[in-house]
């Protein structure tokens, strides 16, 4: 069942965004007019449709992707051509159409964002705070820098970093590389050198420093002392024996005091209750009996409507960048394959995605149709933006590219497009397999 709800999502994801795809360049061909002789949903063979005037429009046997098929742009007599077919246009009119498919995946991102920027955005509070280290994990990177609890990051490599999203942003997209630091201590600046390490399958970077967040009992084990001294799933620990605690301090105390009494000050309905617990001791540490998480409130902001489309820009602008930094990253050797995600981890975040929420559906759904209309950008033949390219050197050079030159040219860019997607299937594999890529070598 959840195969087949992965399934049905990535099928439901992909279908919104390549439909709106193909619908940029049916609707700048018709303006052009350009004869669109199939707009196809799928690929592969016809199931069913109806022609409406000179278009087929039908749904195919294969969900994934779409098509459609313009009159005289694969098949024509150049000698002969008829002014409602592709190649009759000129290159301005070829280059709007060819543009208008991956700008509307770029608009439907700006539409999706921008009506969540008005419904209400839900965004853990702690990520509007400035970016001051609450807690420091031993043999950290940030250790490692010398940074310590208390620290206020004030720049990294020169850019300001105004609160904790933007810290865990820049951190998390620059794995593996070193990052020149300004931090605040007792008033007075530093620099340090943090080297970023990665943590997870998707080698997302890791720098062992946290916010302060207090811990959130999520669950009670029964016959233990915490249900005993009358802890409740939801309370939060807001202190112990007065000393103000965080989520990634309190197992170690509890765990190094059985058989003392420490007192709990509890947040609990927007009131805070003293509770005596003692730790029982269990295999030379002290234990509870609880489940903690860490406590992080969200905040729903709602935005006018200039202000969400302003900020829906600003989110667009800063993935575009993050996109190319990343592919950067990539081709030399800073960034892992593993951050590539093909059509099997996309199913599983389109589930997660849709298990979650709509909110959080239609953001990847935006954040998907803005890669691949940055994608379908790329001056790769076969790809809109390999088109765009042979269109924009032809008018620098004013004279046109053989049908020859060209056919070479597409299928080049075919056989890259394959291999490429050969490569983001095996490398969805490899993330789950014990030892990666080297799994597929057989000895």
């Amino acid at each position: 069942m959840i195969v087949f709800y992965q399934i049905l999502a990535f099928t439901i994801v992909l279908g919104i965004i390549v439909f709106v795809h193909e619908l940029g360049h049916y609707l700048a061909a018709r303006l052009m007019k350009v004869r669109v002789e199939v707009f196809s949903f799928g690929m592969g063979k016809r199931l069913f449709g109806k022609k409406i005037g000179h278009t087929d429009f039908r749904l195919s046997l294969i969900p994934l992707g779409g098509f459609i098929r313009m009159a005289g742009d694969e098949e024509y007599d150049p000698d002969n051509l008829k002014t409602y077919e592709f190649q009759s246009k000129n290159r301005a009119q070829k280059i709007f159409i060819l543009f208008m498919g991956p700008a509307m995946n770029i608009l439907l991102s700006f539409l999706i964002l921008t009506s969540i920027n008005i419904g209400g955005v839900e965004t853990e509070q702690y990520k509007f705070e400035p970016p001051r280290i609450g807690f420091v994990e031993k043999d950290s990177p940030a250790q490692e820098a010398g940074i310590i609890k208390g620290d206020l990051i004030l720049e990294i490599n020169k850019n300001k970093i105004e609160d904790w999203k933007e810290l865990e942003i820049t951190i998390g997209s620059n794995p593996n590389d070193k990052l020149d630091v300004v931090l605040e201590r007792n008033g007075k600046q530093y620099h340090t050198l943090l080297e970023v390490g990665t943590r997870s399958q998707y080698s997302i970077g890791y720098a062992g420093f946290y916010w302060k967040h207090k811990t959130e009992i999520r669950s009670i084990t029964e016959n233990y002392p915490a249900q005993r001294s009358g802890l409740k799933k939801g309370d939060v620990i807001m202190a112990i024996n007065r000393k103000e605690i965080n989520y990634f301090e309190i197992g170690k105390i509890i765990a190094g005091n059985p058989g003392n009494t420490l007192v709990f000050s509890v947040q609990r309905d927007n009131k805070i209750t003293d509770i005596e617990i003692t730790p029982e001791k269990t295999q030379n540490r002290g234990v509870i009996g609880v489940e903690m998480i860490p406590h992080s409130p969200v905040l729903t902001i709602h935005y006018g409507f200039f202000e969400s489309m302003k900020n829906s820009i600003d989110e667009l602008t800063n993935l575009t960048f993050l996109t190319f930094n990343a592919i950067k990253k990539m081709m030399i050797g800073k960034l892992s394959p593993k951050n590539l995600s093909g059509p099997i981890e996309i199913a599983k975040f389109s589930q997660k995605a849709m298990e979650s929420g709509l909110s959080n559906f239609l953001i990847l759904i935006a954040f998907i149709s803005l890669q691949l209309g940055i994608i379908n950008l790329f001056p790769i033949p076969a790809l809109d933006g390999g088109h765009l390219m042979i269109y924009s050197i032809e008018a620098v050079i004013r004279k046109e590219f053989s049908v020859k030159v060209k056919s070479i040219l597409i299928n080049i860019g075919f056989f890259i497009l394959i291999a490429l997607m050969l490569f983001v299937i095996l490398n969805d594999v490899a993330k789950v397999l014990p030892n990666g890529w080297k799994s597929f070598i057989p000895f």
